[in-house]
């Protein structure tokens, strides 16, 4: 079928629906929600806390042509890593995070790329891609409506022969080389997927990279190796800095903050245990880290929607419910800036 009339098919099948989407229940928290065919899984949560996985999906369908540009390894149980948190925030918390999955092969659709590049023109594709960024969206609206702040982590596997994880603020080991002094001027905190937590001006911001209470510091107690951390403050090429996802809805997102992190399988995500493992030690780094430096609690849930009342936080719309995500009507700080594209 050329892809005009399935444009125009896609257009009819979201109008028919219109009075169904917006007659639907609100997102419930601990529910899952699909997708077009289940090409998109949305975990709808409670906590001030967003994690996707875009390519650690398995499924090959027909209708999706094979992408022809562009990378298409596949990160080998991320999407059970990412449910293996899930589960751990909730048995800690009583409270869900949202998680955001693509279940489609990289091979057919790429959900941290732009559009052209990620669904490479086709419709279907396209479509999933835009339910994707969507759900995202809408956990963010979410989490600001009901917290006022959060944070976002998109995860990801890499094969690099150093068995570390990458923590991808959208800076480049090249500049990861440079001292503190200089990190901790400008432009670097405004160009970080970390801006909306460096504009609080709580601590310098190398501190957030890697002092005592940084991501990579507080995983490396836990026995994961990191770059950025104190122990490996300039990390070596090859390095995934984060991409599309980490820019979009990290750096560009306030009053969220977030990153990239790439994780290497061994003893991280090559087994139930190892994920479990990973699992508790991020749910332990979370928690202190949203304590040091984002302000809230991260087992607050929706209770923190009245304490926040009166501090300047951002009313968002409602999400929507059914299996369809909110359309992308949110401005994005700095709209027109180039998204950045080496990643994993």
């Amino acid at each position: 079928m050329h892809h005009a009339r399935l444009r125009v098919l896609i257009g009819v099948v979201l109008a028919s629906g219109t009075s169904a989407i917006g007659a639907a229940e609100e997102y419930q928290p601990g529910k899952v929600y699909f997708g077009r065919n289940r090409y998109i899984e949305y975990l709808a949560g409670d906590l001030p806390f967003i994690l996707s996985a875009p390519h650690g999906g398995r499924e090959r369908p027909a209708e999706l042509p094979d992408r022809e540009r562009g990378t298409f390894a596949f990160d080998t149980n991320t999407q059970e890593l990412a449910r293996a948190v899930a589960d751990e925030l909730h048995t800690r918390t009583g409270h869900w995070p949202h998680v955001i999955i693509c279940r489609v092969h990289r091979r057919k659709l790429d959900c941290n790329r732009e559009i052209g590049e990620g669904a490479a023109g086709n419709p279907f594709a396209e479509e999933a891609w835009r339910e994707f960024q969507g759900f995202i969206d809408s956990a963010h609206a979410g989490v600001v409506r009901q917290q006022g702040r959060g944070l976002y982590i998109d995860l990801h596997g890499h094969g690099h022969a150093e068995q570390r994880l990458e923590l991808g603020y959208l800076h480049s080991a090249d500049q990861l080389g440079l001292s503190d002094a200089e990190l901790n001027k400008p432009p670097y905190p405004a160009d970080s997927s970390l801006q909306a937590i460096a504009a609080r001006n709580v601590v310098p911001y190398a501190e957030l990279l890697r002092g005592e209470k940084s991501i990579g510091a507080l995983m490396e107690k836990h026995g994961f190796a990191c770059a950025p951390s104190p122990s490996n403050p300039h990390p070596k090429a090859p390095f995934f800095r984060g991409g599309y996802n980490a820019a979009r809805h990290g750096r560009d997102a306030a009053p969220l903050a977030g990153l990239q992190i790439e994780t290497n399988s061994r003893g991280v995500r090559d087994n139930a245990e190892s994920r479990k493992k990973f699992a508790a030690a991020l749910a332990d780094t979370l928690a202190t880290f949203f304590a040091a430096h984002i302000g809230i609690p991260l087992a607050a849930g929706a209770a923190v929607e009245a304490a926040t009342a009166g501090t300047g936080a951002v009313a968002l719309p409602p999400a929507r419910g059914n299996n369809s995500p909110a359309p992308l009507s949110r401005p994005r700080r700095r709209a027109n800036r180039k998204l950045l594209r080496p990643t994993s």
